[in-house]
Parts: structure tokens; sequence; C-alpha cells
């Protein structure tokens, strides 16, 4: 598989992107960069977007994508994630004040959009993909997704704080190439990271005694104000499997 992260970033600031992750081209983890990384050309091989979570760095561009579809051939968009985050998308993004509702939108007979429930615990085909949801911990509901193609699997994380089922599900993947996980703030947040339910490299940490795999551990979703300061953090770790997502960058897993 062949992972291209279009944006990694906890925070917008000039030159930083929203977590959006595209795996071989076609499919699409979170919107927030898929209208600000990709041309039209690349926006219209997306078939398929699947949403950790409904907060708006991490949907943020997808109205804007599936404007962008109208001009391109008709063929739908099939959007995925927990029925509570399909909920909070259709009602406070696609509701005709912040945005136009897309939802019953056809072109040619063929719907623009179609929304999928993909609740926790759920495995289904996606493509060719077998794609697995796990609950994470989160101020709303949130979860990780298990992407496996062929003999590889690839967990990619939305926002959490100190979790279990992401890291068993993790220690049970025989073909697991890597984990893909959030870490916002500096340590000295840690308040800050529990009352918002996000991790700091000293929660990371803790965390990653959990991992029983010895697979690369790709860090993002750090706020951009204090991203130094936690490179800085991770790094102290000396825990070789971990490593900091750049922002565009290419990855075969």
């Amino acid at each position: 598989m062949r992972l291209r992260v279009l944006g990694c970033a906890g925070g917008s600031a000039p030159g930083a992107l929203l977590s959006c992750y595209l795996v071989d081209e076609v499919l699409a983890v979170d919107a927030g960069a898929l209208t600000t990384a990709l041309d039209f050309t690349a926006q219209r091989r997306v078939q398929d977007v699947l949403l950790t979570h409904g907060h708006l760095d991490h949907v943020w561009t997808l109205p804007l994508f599936l404007a962008n579809r109208f001009g391109g051939p008709p063929v739908p968009c099939r959007i995925h994630g927990s029925s509570y985050t399909l909920e909070t998308v259709r009602s406070h993004l696609f509701n005709d004040r912040i945005w136009p509702d897309f939802t019953e939108a056809v072109r040619e007979s063929v719907p623009l959009v179609q929304f999928l429930p993909l609740d926790p615990g759920d495995t289904r085909p996606i493509l060719d993909f077998e794609i697995t949801s796990i609950p994470l911990v989160h101020a709303v509901p949130s979860q990780a997704y298990l992407v496996r193609r062929g003999r590889r699997s690839l967990m990619i994380c939305g926002d959490t704080y100190a979790t279990d089922p992401m890291w068993n599900a993790a220690n049970a993947a025989d073909d697991l190439a890597a984990v893909l996980v959030e870490c916002s703030f500096p340590s000295r947040y840690d308040g800050l990271a529990k009352a918002s339910l996000h991790l700091t490299p000293r929660l990371l940490a803790l965390e990653l005694k959990k991992l029983k795999r010895d697979v690369p551990v790709l860090v993002t979703h750090i706020k951009p104000e204090d991203h130094h300061e936690v490179v800085a953090e991770l790094t102290a770790l000396h825990d070789p499997r971990v490593r900091v997502l750049r922002q565009a960058e290419v990855l075969d897993v």
C-alpha cells in the first residue's frame, strides 16, 4: 500500500494542512486537506472517504470536495464513518446553512454522495481493501481504521486519549506494517490533553508499552505552535519505532 500524507497538522497555520491521508490514490482517511492538497484530477480519483470523527479539522474540506465533483464524471463518492459521525456531518455541514445539502443531489440519475455507516467493530470490504473500525476515546465518538490490502495492514488512528482496543487490534494483526497515531500537545499540557482527550509524548510513551509489535509508529496531529517542543520530547523517548510524519511525504507500507 502507498500512503500519501496530504495533511498531518493538529491545527491550522500557514503551511500546515489538516488531517488527511490517501491510500493507493483512491481511499481517503479524513478530509482535512482533500481540496487543498489535491488537484481536480486527483480529487476525482478518490472513490471512498473514511471519517474517523466529525471534528472540523477532520472534515474541513469535505463539502468543497463534493462540490468539485460536479465537474467530473457522474460517479458517487462513498463516505464511511460511525453512525454518530455521519449524522453529525449531515446535520451540521450539509444543512443548507453552512453549505448546500448535497445528500440528495443526483447527476444523470447517479447520487453525488452515499453515506454508509461503519460502526466500531464492523469489518467491511471497501474497494480492494478490508476495513475494520475500532473505537477510540475522545470528546466525541472517534475511531481508528485497520486498513488491509493483500498481505499488509495499516492502523490509522483518529483523535484519541489512552485506549486499549486499538492496541489490542494492532497486536492481533500479524500483517501489521505501521501504526499512525496522534500526539497533539507537549507534556506540560497533560491537563489540557486529559480534558480534551488527546495524547502528549508522556502519555504516548505509556500507550506504546501496549504495542507488542516492532513496527513504525507514525506520529501525527501535532499542534503547529508546539511542533518543535513535541518533536524534541518524542525524540527523547528513544523509542526507535517512533517517527513524526511530514506533510506531503509518501510511504510504501
